[in-house]
């Protein structure tokens, strides 16, 4: 969201860097398609998204020739082998298209690239902006924008992004501040720095240091460091965390395999994140919090322990307040429920805002001198 152009209306908000690429749904039907390809569940998502279907997604496809209609169904108990002619296990059906590679290029010359669908019909309209201005626009959710404006960056301010990648948070945080000051992006998987450092570069942003850094590591007590983790105490004007969660909110999200068990140790890890970015803050300093998933576990109930856990933490409006407020949990107000905000997919709220969105979170908080 960074082409500036007719403001966003959202609720009591304006973002004049927002551009609105509203999905449509339809119903699909297989009528007058030859055959159903198969496609993995990455495959799908991205064509929900608004892609074509590559070679590599496809994992069955009965024998038809080249520009045939087919249907697309994605695989969800995830059990189609690789080249099965007439997979019949669980599906959803997703897209109409035409066939441009045959089981032949695909399955016996190992195609690795190209378009193997080219989709004419999909269960959600939404035109693919893939290659389309990629130096001015950044394809986001609305709740990541919103999250960018609510650490509300000013030229000059050392900020740091403790989980960065892919960077649309951190490249539109470098463009609020006019690529002047300081923005340290880290990030611990390398190929994650990778494609971090090259939408920074396709931005043309200079202010953005990329580091391959496990944030859990990014704090040491006797570092006086200001360009390079680890850093020490009171280093940063604001900080993002958006850290690891249980991105049970994400969209599309065909199937979801998370067990009990492993979604409860989210709020441990995650507190490992918020202890040290309360240390590397300034007095007078914002943190932001934000994740993409629902738990109240993980949301309000670690804001709750926030307040409770550093007395110098207070709870300010993370403006602009484009979602709804949150659960009310205890060591929570209804005053502080009203400062966080929730997004969540297909909500019935009365107001202006288009909420159908990924599921989202969003906190903020002042450092205070007590």
């Amino acid at each position: 969201a960074v082409v500036s152009t007719q403001s966003g209306h959202y609720g009591r908000a304006k973002l004049g860097d927002l551009i609105v690429v509203s999905g449509r749904r339809r119903e699909l039907s297989d009528e007058g398609c030859l055959g159903r390809v198969v496609v993995d569940q990455k495959c799908g998502k991205a064509v929900l998204r608004g892609a074509d279907i590559f070679a590599p997604g496809i994992k069955g496809l009965p024998h038809l020739q080249a520009g045939s209609k087919v249907s697309v169904h994605v695989d969800l108990a995830q059990k189609c082998k690789k080249g099965e002619k007439n997979y019949d296990g669980s599906t959803v059906h997703i897209a109409n298209g035409v066939l441009k590679l045959t089981r032949f290029d695909i399955f016996k010359m190992m195609v690795k690239s190209g378009v193997g669908v080219e989709i004419t019909e999909r269960r959600i309209e939404l035109p693919s902006l893939n290659g389309i201005l990629e130096e001015q626009m950044f394809l986001q959710n609305l709740p990541s924008i919103v999250t960018s404006h609510a650490v509300d960056p000013q030229p000059g301010d050392r900020i740091l992004d403790m989980c960065s990648a892919p960077g649309g948070k951190t490249t539109h945080i470098a463009q609020l501040m006019g690529d002047k000051g300081t923005v340290v992006a880290l990030e611990k998987v390398q190929t994650k720095v990778e494609k971090l450092k090259a939408n920074v570069a396709k931005q043309n942003l200079n202010c953005i240091s990329v580091f391959k850094c496990d944030a859990t590591l990014a704090f040491s007590e006797e570092s006086d460091s200001l360009l390079k983790p680890p850093f020490g105490r009171e280093v940063f004007d604001r900080i993002l965390l958006d850290p690891p969660c249980s991105a049970m909110g994400q969209r599309p999200q065909l199937t979801n395999n998370l067990q009990l068990k492993e979604i409860s140790t989210y709020p441990s890890y995650q507190w490992c994140f918020v202890a040290d970015a309360v240390k590397m803050l300034k007095y007078g300093g914002t943190l932001v919090y934000s994740t993409c998933t629902l738990p109240k576990q993980e949301n309000e109930m670690m804001v709750a322990r926030i307040l409770r856990s550093f007395p110098e933490m207070r709870l300010v409006a993370a403006e602009p307040l484009l979602g709804q407020p949150g659960i009310l949990v205890e060591g929570l107000s209804n005053d502080d429920v009203l400062k966080v905000q929730r997004f969540l997919p297909n909500s019935d709220l009365d107001s202006s805002v288009d909420v159908d969105t990924i599921g989202f979170f969003i906190a903020k908080f002042v450092k205070d001198k007590v």
